[in-house]
């Protein structure tokens, strides 16, 4: 039993509990402890409802709760024994004992009032064990009796010994109703408050919890609503006991337990009895359960009070009055208490779905409604909010009332007025929901959207009011600042949504939506402005139709423009729609207006800083400008100019989509900006300038003042001034003055130097993630030192220094910085130019001034001060400053000054910028590069080399002193930096031609620093061209000294002894080179893309090694010819000492260019003259007989031509270099009397003296020889026989012209010309042109020329009828000139006729006055290699070009030259780079480049296969052979020549031959004696049909076609078939010529292979020439000749075509004799002389075939395989390759038979169906001559494979009878198909 403390009998029986006591005891339910801070949920109710909170724990079971500890007497038995306990009365309980148990009698009498309580208490405690017997009359009487127990002043174990035994009565049995009303009574009067769950406890076992209250059911209620209210007040009062920490416990308070088991059992009643229940009595009990909720701080109370009413809702109904209160209550919980939001829902939805569902939804408005009232509470409003959300969501669902949306959108706004800007955000929020819903969007649509607009909108300005009225250092600001970020996220988000959905909402609608968004503007997102924006744009607001148009636009422009935090896209769309309202209105309404317009736009321009939006009000500004009167033009470029002269402020738009860029100085890094404002600004002046052009004068000279102004300034932006530059450098003006803009600039190898072209700049390896910093040059060295400081210690450093190292590793010669312009630039200026000159602009008022003056105002002139410009680059190039700015300067400022007319006003400057660049190269004062371009200082010479060669041309500006000091600075570039010796070399070129005495004056001081780098192989080429060309200008060397002679022979010597020596070092130039190109500086190889195309590559003497070497030669040649002739003579010893080499072992030897040149100056040291003519008619008829002999006289052939009679000579002396032809008279002394006859002319006494052969060439020859006795015999004179071979021999070496011939193309481009079809077209040019052609030349008549005119028709004039040519002694140029050429576009539009002649040039003139840049893919063609472009540096109209004007002569004039190359071709050309020439020395260096280019072509078209051989090594080459073939064979060869220092490249496989001087020559003796050999060629040879056979004494030579395109060319010993023969002839030659038919012929020589005998005999039958055959055979032998003498089987003859040899020793017994006639017929002998050996050259390939049998036996195989896809078609032998084995022609099927020089032989055949071939290997090949082979002995190592296209010659060699018999050979030749 639970120990109590005794209950105060003074204390009043109220349910107030006293803080020492607690009910129920501790062991009831367990306890909790208590919460030590009323925050959270506490703090929400005590705002809420008043009162404080404390968490109970959860309901404790009533019957637990109402159970009682057994008595310790333990359980009573009960008794059989029969008695009845009858009722007592209110006095003394008197006990009735009948036939009851003892001891219910006993505890009976015990229970009486009045006994000992204790023995009541024992008494009652037994009988509460043993009730179950008795009736429920003496249950009463025991309880009416024992009831005095529960007196509250008793004891705790009193009362509860009565509650049990209570309990126990209660439960007994079911009891009458009067019976339950006592209990009921007993039970509803006051008690111990501590007894109240024992109480509670006996309450429900009375009523079965709740199920049954009758006989009481009208008082119930209201007792429980008092007990309700009584415990909540005591339950408050002890959580507030609590909480003042005055009464501690671990468990929970019995108060809270005994409320929620009451809330529980009342629950329970209202369940089961509700309608039994008054209205009032419920109203009351609500009542007290909304107090509860107000005033309750447990969250168990509300949660029970919760229960209670949706109990009283799901069961009952709620009177109308308390249900606002009610709705009211349950909001706020709703919206406070989250763990009990469900149940209140519920509660709330069971409204919803009852019969008072509309008067919850008006309640749930009202709370809305009236939500200003002071009775209001927020949280209760936000409850009804979210409700209302919910049931809006609901739609209807689960029998939900439907809400109205106009009505909830009409009550949210009236919501506002509570001022609170939580439920601002709960609002929004909920109309964010919403808004998310299809079925509630779709509802919202058909509704008036004022009131959501309206809800809206004051949002928006309460979200504007939060975030900017905050401090963020107060913690309410914080909270009001949060609030503002949620409710602009919703807000956000619900714009959104509307913009969606706008396009569904009705016009009028939409016009709300528009004027909400124009209110909230600045809370809308980019779509929604956009969206808005767009609208206006649809609907035309802004356009003159709309009477507000003005207005609205001033709306657009504030709202979305000039707010500067709005993204730039936005911006930019209201920019572009004011741009088209202007172009709308400009020309149709009112000035004023427009400019209102314009002003609204460029209004604060200045400010400025988002670099997108500034570009569109530039482009705004300059389209407005266009049309702009003077006043609004100033306006507008004040307001521009305002903008660059702003201080640099950062943009502040950091949500911008596009980063503004802040603006760069001079000095700035540009790592962190792509464009600065400045430039912005810039680029639109340029672009005003340009759009002014040809519009208007005084505008264009406005913008370009300011152009120039920013180009000057140091305190732009570098961008912004490069952009200047780029229009300030592309300005040019034509032969009138007038301006022109180009697109493109010649400045791609000086780009190429300072590593700025496209090309280089993509190799660059910078890290994206750290781009490094660019320094200004004046700032390099701090930087650097800056850089290391920072890198480490500051982490954000642009480069660690760990970085710099790894990038100074790569790309050492790459720029490591970013740079701000490269070359080409695509976007260099805003527009394209125009394609005009400008008729307003000029660049020089060429008028005098009183002319000038008096026109001022009919034609004003506007000249735009160039000088000033210039001045500005002078300062640049003097002072340095960013290094963009100063590279951009060196590589364009050169092409600028090409143009003459441009800087006609500013002769100072020029004189001034020569003298800053003279300066700066001789001091060495010039900047440097910083080191992060990667450049070196030389790099900077090179640009100013090259300024300073277009500054020359200024020369007539300069005095002679001026002159002398541009020629020094030249020479001290040759011999100070390696890079830059190769363009003072070409400068110094250009100052041969334009400075001649200044050149004359340095000579020596040039040729001593030449003589110094001519063994650098960059140079050395550089240096012999300049040598070569300096040696057709005598004017230059007239005052040379031998010593300087001698220092011009020396530099080649000096090159060719580098070259020996690098050979006997087994390197050099005769090393193998795949590449051509080399060196950072060079140009790049490129597409046909443009005019800066095509740029060679720069080429070394290792390079090419044949061509620098041949021009060695070369300049000796033409400087021993510049000697005077009486000086020539004391230099050969001398030169033929240092051509004359020695190698390591002492041994001499010469090659053959040495061989030439010794020729040469034998030829011509004492001699000046050209070259002589042979006279057919030197002798008359009376001279005698003219007898012929020729001798090889050293490496010269002697012919001697003699009258026999009179001795009269013509002597002819064919050298290499040339050819002399000499008249030789011997004087004859008169006869003495006393002489006698001598015997030979006895014998012509009487006879004609001219008959009279009295002299012989050889005595002739004799006395100009010196006497060849004693010699040795390789040193005498070696005379040739007097045949038809040496004739040819002869023919053929004079066939070798004694000049090299070139033929160079010569086309003239006309104004806007640039297709192929109408340049060709052209018949005349310009007269400049005209006059170019005169002296590039000479006219010459083409009809009848003797000289070879390469190709041009010298017959019918159809390649005109004159062309112009030029000569020197060395060289002869053909042109090959377009516009001279005859023209007929009727029958050929293409101009093929002169195409075919310029296409197939190396080398083409190009005259360019299109105006235009000339493309190097104008002319398509496989042979042009370079192309030299000559180009006015005015540009000149059509008219101009023809009009000749006096004073303006074209020596005065000036001309760019440009040598543009094909892709990989070297630099070879001093114009490689653009030069700039006077007219009057242009005819001169155009002839030498394209002389120069010509011969360096021919090199390098045979640089994979061979070399170039000259006409002069060709004819010794030929002198050679014919000693080697005539001489004594006991001599030795004449000091055989060794080749030349030749490149060839081995491509890995058997490369094609196809050069005619690469043949190798068989010789005959070396061959097998009984073998066929097959020799290909690359010649096609022509075919003879007819057959022919030739009788002599000697030999009888056959001729006979094949079937096929061939000849076959028998010589046969008579031996070999005839034993014996009678031969007579009426000819003197004793030669009889017959025509064969070749078929009778074969047929009648095959009936002979059995025959013994034979004979032939020339007879008449019939007065028809018959060749009769009689044939003897005898019958009893074989028909087969011996195997010994068969011939060898030859291809291309039929398979039964042996021509065997006839053996007399056969045996016969019967002879049968056959005669065969076949007609012939006798030609004579005028009609053969043109039948003769084809004339084929060298050939490639021979090999000895295998045996002809096997090859027969294949080849008639592989025909039969291709018979049956091609039907009756033969095969042949084709010489082609066994690349073109898949060609075909038509349906024939070929034969194809190809060899090469390592052995192998490859037959096949190819046909549309098929393809097969066998190949032999192994087999021999003739010995070669080294000498003869191109490369010597390694190029017959490597002989070239099976070459195509070609012809094949097979040799069949057949024996005689005895071995000593002379040989025959049967020759086959045979034209290849694919030739």
């Amino acid at each position: 039993m639970d120990r109590r403390r005794a209950p105060d009998s003074r204390r009043p029986l109220s349910p107030i509990i006293s803080r020492d006591r607690m009910s129920p005891p501790s062991g009831d339910a367990p306890n909790t402890p208590e919460s030590k801070s009323s925050s959270g949920i506490a703090g929400v109710f005590k705002s809420t409802f008043g009162g404080r909170l404390h968490r109970n724990p959860a309901p404790v079971n009533a019957a637990a709760a109402s159970s009682l500890s057994p008595s310790s007497h333990g359980t009573l038995t009960r008794s059989r024994s029969r008695g009845t306990l009858v009722g007592l009365g209110d006095g003394e309980p008197e006990l009735f004992l009948g036939r009851q148990p003892d001891y219910i009698q006993q505890y009976g009498q015990q229970l009486q009032p009045g006994k000992p309580l204790q023995g009541r208490v024992e008494a009652a405690q037994a009988l509460r064990m043993n009730l179950e017997p008795l009736t429920s009359n003496n249950i009463v009487d025991i309880w009416s009796a024992s009831k005095d127990l529960l007196d509250p002043r008793h004891s705790q174990d009193v009362r509860g010994a009565g509650f049990e035994l209570l309990t126990a009565c209660v439960n007994h049995s079911s009891h009458k109703p009067l019976q339950r009303r006592a209990f009921y009574e007993t039970l509803s009067a006051p008690l111990n408050p501590d007894d109240f769950h024992l109480q509670l406890s006996a309450m429900r076992d009375l009523t079965s919890d709740g199920r049954s209250i009758h006989p009481f059911e009208a008082s119930i209620l209201p007792l429980l609503t008092q007990w309700l209210k009584s415990w909540f007040i005591a339950s408050v009062a002890a959580r507030t006991a609590q909480k003042d920490k005055l009464f501690r416990t671990n468990g929970t308070l019995g108060e809270e337990t005994n409320l929620t088991q009451l809330y529980n059992f009342i629950i329970n009643v209202v369940k089961y009895n509700y309608k039994i229940f008054a209205e009032l009595d419920v109203r009351a009990l609500l009542e007290e359960v909304l107090v509860v909720c107000r005033r309750t701080t447990s969250e168990q109370d509300i949660r029970n009070s919760i229960q209670l009413i949706d109990a009283i809702i799901t069961y009952g109904t709620l009177p109308q009055e308390i249900l606002s209160p009610c709705i009211e209550v349950l909001c706020g919980i709703y919206n406070q208490l989250k763990p009990l939001a469900d149940i209140t829902w519920n509660a709330i939805a069971n409204l919803c779905r009852s019969h008072v569902a509309q008067l919850t939804l008006n309640a749930l408005f009202n709370v809305l409604r009236k939500s200003n009232s002071a009775e209001r509470n927020t949280n209760t409003i936000r409850g009804a909010l979210s409700i209302i959300q919910k049931l809006i969501m609901a739609n209807g669902a689960d029998s939900l009332v439907l809400v109205p949306l106009q009505v909830a959108l009409e009550s949210f706004r009236k919501a506002l007025a509570a001022d609170s800007a939580r439920l601002e955000l709960d609002i929004v929020t909920t109309i964010d929901n919403l808004l998310g819903e299809g079925e509630i969007v779709d509802a919202l649509l058909e509704e008036d959207c004022s009131n959501l607009l309206n809800v809206l909108r004051h949002a928006s300005g309460r979200a504007d009011t939060l975030l900017d009225n905050s401090d963020l250092m107060n913690q309410k600001d914080t909270k009001e600042i949060r609030i503002g970020n949620m409710m602009t996220d919703s807000l956000n988000s619900i714009f959104g949504k509307i913009e969606t959905l706008f396009h569904r909402f009705e016009i009028i609608e939409k016009e709300k939506i528009i004027d909400f968004f124009f209110s909230v503007h600045n809370r809308l997102s980019d779509s929604c402005a956009e969206l808005l924006i767009h609208y206006y744009i649809e609907e035309h607001l802004c356009y003159p139709s709309n009477t507000n148009w003005l207005l609205n636009s001033n709306r657009l422009i504030d709202a979305f423009f000039r707010t500067r935090n709005r993204h730039t896209p936005v911006r930019l769309l209201v920019l572009r729609a004011m741009r088209d309202v202007y172009e709308t209105i400009k020309d149709v309404y009112d000035a004023a207006a427009v400019d209102e317009l314009i002003w609204a736009v460029l209004d604060d321009i200045q400010h400025e800083r988002d670099i997108q939006v500034l570009q569109v009000l530039v482009n705004f500004a300059v389209e407005v400008g266009d049309d702009a009167d003077q006043a609004l033009f100033a306006r507008i470029v004040e307001s521009l100019q305002a903008t660059l002269r702003l201080p640099d402020t950062p943009s502040t738009n950091s949500s911008s989509s596009v980063k503004n860029e802040s603006r760069p100085s001079s000095s700035a890094t540009i790592s962190n900006y792509t464009n600065s404002l400045d430039n912005v600004v810039a680029r639109g002046f340029v672009h005003i300038f340009m759009r002014a052009f040809n519009e208007s004068a005084e505008k264009a000279l406005k913008a370009f003042e300011i152009i120039l102004e920013i180009a000057r300034s140091e305190t732009c932006a570098v961008d912004a001034r490069l952009s200047a530059m780029k229009l300030l450098f592309r300005l040019r003006s034509d032969s009138s003055h007038s301006m022109i803009i180009v697109s493109t600039l010649d400045s791609d190898g000086l780009a190429s130097a300072l590593n700025r072209t496209t090309q280089v700049l993509h190799l660059r390896d910078v890290p994206e993630e750290v781009p490094p910093s660019r320094h200004s040059m004046a700032d390099d060295a701090s930087s650097v030192r800056s850089n290391r400081s920072t890198s480490a210690g500051h982490p954000h450093s642009y480069m660690s220094r760990s970085n710099t190292r790894s990038m100074a590793g790569k790309n050492k010669y790459l720029p490591s910085s970013i740079p701000l312009w490269k070359y080409p630039d695509e976007n260099a200026l805003p527009q394209d130019p125009p394609s005009t000159p400008s008729h307003l602009l000029h660049s020089f008022d060429d008028r005098p001034v009183e002319i000038a003056e008096k026109l001022r105002e009919e034609e004003p002139r506007t000249v735009l001060a160039m000088n000033i410009w210039l001045e500005v680059l002078i300062s640049i190039i003097q002072q340095g400053g960013d290094w963009e700015i100063y590279s951009h300067v060196l590589v364009h400022l050169g092409s600028q000054l090409t143009n003459h007319s441009l800087f006609e006003g500013a002769k100072p400057q020029i004189q001034l910028l020569r003298s800053v660049i003279c300066e700066q190269i001789k001091g060495n004062s010039f900047h440097e590069p910083p080191p992060s371009s990667g450049l070196k200082k030389a790099d900077v010479t090179i640009c100013l080399f090259h300024t300073l060669t277009m500054v020359l041309s200024y020369s007539r500006h300069f005095s002679k002193n001026e002159e002398d000091e541009i020629v020094r600075t030249f020479m001290h570039g040759v011999g100070s930096w390696e890079r830059t010796a190769k363009r003072c070399i070409h400068a110094l070129t250009i100052c041969c031609h334009e400075v001649p005495l200044s050149i004359s004056k340095s000579m020596n001081t040039i040729l001593q620093k030449m003589s110094q780098i001519i063994t650098q192989a960059h140079v050395a080429v550089h240096v012999l061209e300049f040598l070569a060309g300096l040696a057709r200008m005598p004017e230059i060397y007239v005052n040379f000294r031998e010593d300087d002679f001698r220092t011009v022979f020396g530099i080649c010597f000096r090159y060719l002894q580098y070259v020996r020596d690098q050979r006997a070092k087994g390197s050099g130039p005769t090393s193998t080179r795949t590449s051509y190109a080399s060196g950072r500086q060079g140009g790049t190889t490129k597409d046909y893309n443009g005019p800066t195309d095509h740029k060679p590559s720069p080429v070394t003497a290792d390079e090419l090694p044949q061509y620098v070497y041949a021009l060695a030669y070369h300049v000796m040649t033409f400087w021993f010819m510049s000697l005077k002739v009486v000086d020539r003579a004391k230099h050969v010893g001398w030169i033929t000492k240092n051509l004359i080499s020695t190698d390591i072992n002492g041994r001499e030897s010469m090659d053959e260019q040495s061989q030439v040149t010794i020729d040469m100056m034998q030829r011509v040291a004492y001699s000046d003259l050209d070259e002589t003519m042979h006279d057919p008619y030197f002798a008359s008829v009376s001279d005698g007989e003219v007898m012929k002999k020729s001798w090889l006289d050293g490496l010269s052939i002697v012919t001697v031509e003699t009258a026999a009679a009179t001795g009269l000579s013509q002597i002819t002396k064919r050298q290499p270099s040339g050819t002399s032809h000499s008249i030789f008279k011997l004087e004859r002394a008169p006869m003495p009397h006393h002489q006698i006859i001598s015997t030979t002319d006895t014998k012509h006494e009487g006879k004609d003296a001219s008959s009279r052969v009295a002299v012989l060439p050889s005595h002739i020859f004799l006395q100009i020889s010196a006497t060849s006795y004693g010699l040795p015999e390789a040193l005498r004179p070696i005379p040739l026989p007097d045949d038809d071979m040496t004739a040819r021999a002869i023919s053929t070496f004079d066939r070798n012209s004694t000049v090299d011939g070139h033929k160079v193309g010569v086309i003239y481009i006309g104004e806007n010309q640039s297709t192929e079809q109408e340049i060709l077209a052209n018949v005349m040019g310009s007269h400049d042109y005209t006059d170019l052609l005169g002296r590039l030349g000479t006219l010459t008549r083409l009809k009848g020329a003797r000289f070879n005119t390469q190709g041009l028709d010298r017959e019918h004039d159809t390649d005109g009828q004159f062309t112009y040519c030029w000569r020197d002694r060395v060289t002869e140029i053909v042109y090959h000139i377009t516009t001279m050429m005859p023209t007929n576009l009727e029958h050929d539009p293409q101009c093929i006729n002169k195409k075919r002649h310029t296409g197939n040039d190396f080398v083409n003139i190009i005259f360019n006055n299109s105006g235009q840049p000339f493309r190097f893919d104008t002319f398509p063609s496989d042979f042009n290699y370079v192309n030299i472009v000559v180009t006015p540096e005015s540009r000149a109209s059509f008219v101009a070009t023809r009009t000749h004007i006096e004073g303006q002569e074209t020596d005065n004039l000036f001309y760019k030259v440009q040598v543009m190359s094909k892709p990989g071709f070297p630099e070879i050309s001093p114009a490689s780079e653009t030069k700039i020439i006077s007219g009057k020395s242009l005819p001169a260096f155009v002839r030498l480049i394209a002389l120069n280019a010509s011969v360096f072509s021919l090199v390098w078209a045979t640089r994979d296969g061979g070399e170039h051989i000259s006409s002069w090594r060709n004819r010794l080459r030929e002198i050679v052979k014919l000693r080697e073939k005539h001489a004594p064979s006991s001599a030795s060869h004449y000091n055989t020549p060794s080749h030349a220092p030749t490149a060839s490249t081995s491509t890995g496989n058997h490369s094609l031959l196809s050069s005619r001087d690469s043949g190798i020559q068989v010789q005959r003796e070396s061959l097998n004696r009984r073998a066929s050999t097959a020799t290909f060629l690359t010649d096609s040879l022509s075919s003879h049909r007819s057959s022919v056979v030739s009788t002599a004494t000697e030999t009888d030579t056959g001729t006979a076609a094949t079937d096929c395109d061939g000849v076959l060319e028998s010589v046969l010993s008579i031996d070999t078939f005839s034993s014996t023969y009678l031969l007579e002839s009426a000819l003197p030659s004793n030669v009889i010529n017959l025509e064969l038919p070749l078929q009778p012929l074969s047929r009648a020589l095959r009936s002979a292979l059995t025959a013994s005998s034979a004979s032939i005999r020339l007879t008449k039958k019939d007065n028809i020439p018959t060749l009769s055959l009689t044939i003897v055979s005898a019958t009893h032998t074989s028909a087969t000749a011996r195997s010994s003498h068969q011939p060898t089987p030859t291809p291309g003859l039929t398979t039964d075509d042996p021509s065997p040899l006839i053996d007399d020793s056969w045996a016969r017994d019967r002879e049968t004799i056959i005669t065969q006639d076949i007609p012939v017929r006798v030609l004579p002998a005028a009609s053969v002389e043109g039948i003769h050996e084809p004339r084929c050259r060298e050939p490639d390939v021979h090999i000895l075939l295998p045996p002809l049998l096997q090859l027969k036996s294949i080849s008639e195989r592989f025909t039969k395989l291709s018979l049956p896809s091609s039907s009756g078609s033969s095969s042949a032998f084709s010489g082609g390759g066994s690349n073109n084995t898949n060609t075909h022609y038509g349906q024939t099927p070929k034969l194809d038979l190809s060899a090469n020089m390592h052995g192998d032989l490859r037959l096949g055949v190819t046909t549309d169906a098929l393809k097969i071939e066998s190949t032999w290997t192994g087999l021999a090949n003739p010995e070669l001559d080294a000498r003869q082979v191109v490369g010597g002995e390694e190029g017959v190592a490597e002989h070239p494979s099976f070459v195509h296209e070609q012809a094949l010659i097979l040799y069949v060699y057949l024996e005689g009878e005895d071995e000593d018999a002379e040989e025959s050979v049967l020759t086959y030749y045979i034209s290849s198909y694919s030739a």
